[in-house]
Formats: structure tokens, sequence, C-alpha cells
């Protein structure tokens, strides 16, 4: 929201928006930070400042006029680092440039602008194996919408806890991507990862380390597969699941003894863990984790 102009003395804002770089009045963010600017670049590059700046006359003063914005200065710097454009790298972090790129219509940033950033916040993410990403459906969005199939992909194994019957969810993923195939990729990822279910309970082998009492009724066998699914969704939801201990991975004994998923006693006692761990960990690298491209 434009305020009134006035003369006012802030924090100065890192270069080249510092008070040693060229410029001609001051952008003021919400928490007092100052950014020297040029206006000839801003009206040049953003629709919203050339409106905002048309009626800003030259300053006849030693001061330079300054102008509050409605943004904080991360944020600020954000955007005037893309409309510049300049080289901002301690910038390109998920939370900010999701609220960037939310900005994108307002300010009137280049889509094109966005996209090299965008790879290289997902990239990122990629090279350090991050076990959980803020904003992913958000990223998995914008990733759709530019065409990143790899980043896409990617960011895509990071969604598995997103409620995609939220309809919520659901439309702003559609408005964000600007497509309602991106839901039904993900749609179609939540299919294949729970036909593969039936591949993880097998590598555990139910059938021969259930008790008598129960695996010989096929109701109770089916009640017990129907929990030990239930566990195993739980399980592989993180972006990389790691399986140290099979029975441990999937809450049927951990290695304290204590078990999330209540069994007698008798079922896999004797069970040669490590044997079921392997084929654990074969059946989890073959698990579906990112959607078809």
């Amino acid at each position: 929201m434009k305020e009134p102009l006035e003369q006012t003395v802030g924090r100065a804002g890192p270069p080249p928006f510092d008070n040693a770089s060229p410029g001609d009045c001051y952008l003021q963010s919400t928490d007092g930070t100052q950014f020297k600017v040029l206006r000839h670049v801003l009206v040049d590059a953003s629709p919203y400042f050339a409106d905002l700046l048309k009626e800003m006359q030259s300053s006849t003063s030693s001061e330079l006029p300054t102008l509050h914005i409605d943004e904080d200065a991360r944020t600020l710097h954000a955007v005037l680092a893309f409309l510049y454009p300049v080289h901002v790298p301690d910038l390109l972090e998920a939370p900010l440039f999701l609220r960037l790129a939310a900005l994108e219509e307002k300010y009137g940033i280049p889509e094109a602008n966005l996209y090299l950033p965008l790879a290289t916040v997902v990239w990122t993410h990629h090279l350090r194996r991050t076990s959980s990403v803020d904003g992913a459906i958000d990223l998995f969005a914008l990733t759709w919408r530019f065409g990143g199939s790899k980043a896409c992909q990617f960011i895509s194994r990071h969604t598995h806890s997103v409620d995609l019957n939220d309809k919520a969810i659901v439309g702003k993923l559609a408005r964000s991507s600007k497509s309602i195939e991106s839901y039904m990729a993900l749609m179609d990822l939540r299919r294949q990862r729970e036909q593969a279910l039936d591949d993880i309970i097998e590598a555990l082998e139910p059938r021969k380390y259930l008790c008598p009492s129960h695996s010989s009724a096929d109701k109770m066998f089916f009640a017990f597969i129907s929990i030990m699914k239930t566990a195993a969704r739980s399980a592989l939801l993180p972006a990389f699941p790691e399986c140290n201990d099979a029975l441990s991975f999937l809450g049927l004994q951990g290695s304290d003894g204590i078990r999330t998923v209540t069994w007698c006693s008798d079922c896999y006692a004797g069970a040669d863990r490590a044997r079921l761990t392997n084929q654990l960990r074969e059946a989890i690298s073959r698990y579906p984790q990112v959607i078809s491209m």
C-alpha cells in the first residue's frame, strides 16, 4: 500500500541497494530497512512500480525521498533482486521463494525470472537429500507450471503426506500449476504406492512368520495384513525412507522390544531379521516415490 512520501532515516539495505549504491529514492520495508533504488529501473521492470512512482518528483534537497512498501525487508529485497535483476544466492530458500512467487502478479515479476531460482531451490534440496521441504506442494505446483520435469519429480517425493482430499489444497494446486493434471499426477502416484504395498508386506513373509493362531484362519490373517499395511503407509511417508531393521521399520518390534503394532510374542519369533531387512530394503528401493512424467 502506498503511504505519503517522506524523508526518514532507516537501516540501510544490502548492496546493491545500500547508501553507497546509485539511486534516486528509497523504498522502506515494514521493519524499517531502506533500499536505495533507481526509479527508472523499477518503472521499466514492473507495472506496479511504474504506477507507484509516476507521481514522484525529483528531489530538490540533499536527502532522497522515501516510499513505504508493505513488505518485510527480506521479501522486499527479494522482489528488488528479481526486478533489477541481481544475483542474491542467500535469497534462494524455499519459504522466501514461495512468498516471492505469490507476489509475482502484484509486482509484475517476469515469469522467466522465476525459473532458474526455482530450479536452484529444488536441486539444493535434492543434493542435500532433505528429509522434508517446507511448502512442498507449492513448489511442486510451480515446477509443474514451468515444465521442469526432473525438478517436478524430485519435489513430488516430498508430497506423500499432503491431504489430496482437501479441496482447498487441490484448488490451490490447480491454480498455482495452472493445470488440473498436476493433481491427477499426484493421485496416480498415490494409486501406484497403494498397489505396491503388497510387495512391501510380502518382503516380510507374513505367512511364514505369523504364529499359527494368527495365520491359520484367513479372516485373522488378512486382518493382520491390513494392520501391517497401515503401518507401512506411515513408515513410507518420508521422502527418503530408511530401513535399518525390518521389524522396527513397520513397528512390529523395535530394538528395545517395544511394539507399536500389537502382535503376540510368538509372531516373528526366531525370524531371520537380517534377511528380512535386506528383502525389505530391496522392496523399498522399488517402491514408487515420484510421479511419472
